[in-house]
């Protein structure tokens, strides 16, 4: 599969809940990584593609949740022969422009953490 994710991600993880009660899913998921336009969250059970929900989560050091509208995109099904998270991949649909600008200023507090680790 080809990555024609434009954005800078960043692998971290974060609690998501779905805003919507009647999906039948966990009470919240866990996310591997976070860009501007989207994030991946790991799960067993994916929903299926161009399911849209809403999304609620909260960026470390942050008091305001973030709400947003997102769509499954793509789905990796488990496989205990691969070294990947199952897991669907989430395109932002919705999203203000306050919660992109908190989202895109932690992940460059992540890159610039992560910058003076590697040059210590």
């Amino acid at each position: 599969m080809a990555d024609r994710r434009k954005e800078i991600r960043a692998v971290v993880r974060l609690e998501v809940q779905p805003g919507s009660p009647s999906l039948r899913r966990p009470p919240f998921y866990v996310t591997h990584n976070i860009s501007v336009s989207g994030m991946f969250l790991i799960t067993s059970d994916p929903l299926p593609e161009n399911t849209r929900l809403k999304l609620n989560f909260q960026i470390p050091g942050d008091s305001e949740k973030i709400q947003v509208l997102g769509e499954v995109v793509w789905c990796r099904e488990k496989d205990e022969n691969s070294p990947y998270f199952p897991g669907m991949g989430i395109r932002f649909l919705g999203i203000s422009d306050r919660d992109r600008a908190i989202i895109d200023r932690f992940i460059q507090e992540l890159i610039e953490e992560k910058t003076k680790g590697s040059s210590a």
